[in-house]
């Protein structure tokens, strides 16, 4: 049987992650709620509802209203920051995970034209990103349709990118996955795959 986390197209539906949903049908209940009711409004399994509340208590934006650690609890929200839903660790810390792709793509399109050590200078102020990881950023997105080359690179010349306007769908970074394709959060899918390899016969 499988375990772990779920590859991220497969936990979004419309564009919105489960703990976005969760947010929402929080958020939608404000006064109070329980675990059990924001799963069936969100259409997320209790246990991840679960684990994401427990990170929002620690982290000060649900408290518990009623109920002990083996009963049905009723929560309120406490701390409502906004639309978006706050991404923060189990033990209520704020997460940095996609810290550093989020500040790629948002770097590309304020800055336009630029190579992966600017890209990488750049995103490096929201968080620590490496050269490196960035010339892998640009190469799928260019891959995907996203970003393309303005000149190529050269011996003491780098490549340089740039992002095609019409191509920016929205806030949220296109996602890199394991498994060897993009998926975009903003449009809910998956657009570009790697392809698989020939096989000789």
């Amino acid at each position: 049987m499988a375990t772990g986390r779920k590859q991220i197209h497969l936990e979004m539906r419309g564009g919105k992650s489960n703990r976005q949903r969760v947010w929402e049908a929080i958020r939608s209940a404000a006064e109070s709620f329980t675990s059990y009711k924001v799963s069936r409004q969100a259409k997320v399994d209790q246990a991840t509802v679960r684990t994401y509340l427990h990170g929002l208590i620690k982290g000060g934006y649900v408290t518990v209203l009623s109920g002990g650690r083996f009963e049905e609890q009723t929560f309120a929200l406490a701390n409502d920051v906004g639309a978006e839903a706050p991404a923060v660790t189990r033990d209520g810390q704020p997460s940095k995970a996609g810290a550093g792709t989020e500040a790629m793509w948002r770097t590309l399109r304020i800055l336009g034209e630029l190579d992966a050590e600017e890209l990488a200078k750049q995103a490096s102020i929201a968080a620590p990103t490496t050269r490196t990881t960035a010339q892998r950023y640009l190469q799928w997105l260019v891959h995907a349709g996203y970003v393309q080359i303005v000149s190529k690179g050269a011996p003491g010349k780098p490549a340089r990118y740039r992002l095609i306007p019409q191509r920016y769908s929205g806030p949220r970074p296109p996602m890199i996955q394991r498994v060897g394709q993009v998926f975009d959060p903003n449009l809910g899918k998956v657009v570009y795959r790697q392809p698989e390899p020939e096989v000789e016969e």
